[in-house]
């Protein structure tokens, strides 16, 4: 914990002082020279820290503007969606969630319960692949071509459960049509009985960053003047909105 603190503490002179030199760094936290030395270069290691404009100086890298612009992206589509998401749930009555992809899986960051259902497929923190379940594939569905073809890659190159090649074909198909209507739909997918739309959300660069689904029981979100896929691709435009995204054409 002390080496995490100091580099905590690095960080944060490097965001006072930019370009700062590791003599000014040391006198500012009250540490070695050579002990700044050796955090600067665990840091510039994994991309927190840089090399500055002249001989000596240090700055924040660009990886961690980069960690820093995921988490601020993240914490914005939450406070953007919580409201519109609750809207949604008091109006249908029905599991209303937010996710965002973390690596190869999509997480649920914000979940509203619905009326009968309190644990519907997704509950708040859990995670699925990103092919599994309507708010996963909505988000695979908008990732770019390369992202697609290596996450089916490894599906297929996995050494438990691999897609065989008619898996793939089929969940190239389900992509595709995901990306034809906007809108992604799991029935039973999942959990048995559970039916469950998805919409992309976007950010101002025409970027997918998360998607929003709609989920209850197959009875109800079936009945004849129920729309799941209309009413959260309503949602998910009005986020996307929000995010700066141009709705239409995201």
């Amino acid at each position: 914990m002390s080496v995490v603190s100091k580099m905590t503490r690095m960080l944060s002179a490097l965001q006072r002082s930019p370009d700062a030199s590791a003599a000014r760094l040391a006198a500012d936290l009250g540490e070695p020279v050579t002990s700044v030395y050796r955090i600067l270069g665990h840091l510039e290691g994994i991309g927190w820290v840089e090399k500055g404009p002249a001989r000596g100086q240090y700055r924040l890298g660009i990886d961690l503007a980069d960690v820093a612009q995921s988490v601020e992206t993240s914490l914005d589509i939450r406070q953007l969606a919580s409201p519109v998401l609750l809207r949604l749930n008091g109006r249908t009555r029905e599991v209303t969630y937010l996710c965002v992809r973390h690596d190869r899986r999509a997480v649920c960051i914000e979940r509203f319960d619905g009326a009968d259902i309190q644990s519907a497929e997704f509950p708040l923190g859990g995670s699925l692949p990103l092919h599994r379940g309507a708010g996963p594939l909505a988000i695979l569905a908008f990732e770019s071509e390369e992202f697609r073809r290596r996450y089916i890659a490894a599906l297929a190159a996995a050494d438990t459960n691999p897609l065989t090649e008619a898996d793939v074909v089929e969940l190239e198909r389900a992509l595709r049509s995901v990306r034809s209507r906007g809108v992604a739909v799991s029935d039973g997918d999942v959990t048995p009985g559970i039916l469950t739309a998805a919409a992309p959300v976007f950010d101002h660069r025409g970027s997918v960053v998360g998607s929003v689904s709609l989920s209850g029981l197959r009875d109800r979100a079936a009945a004849p003047g129920v729309d799941f896929p209309a009413l959260i691709v309503e949602a998910g435009q009005q986020i996307s909105a929000g995010l700066g995204a141009t709705v239409g054409t995201a």
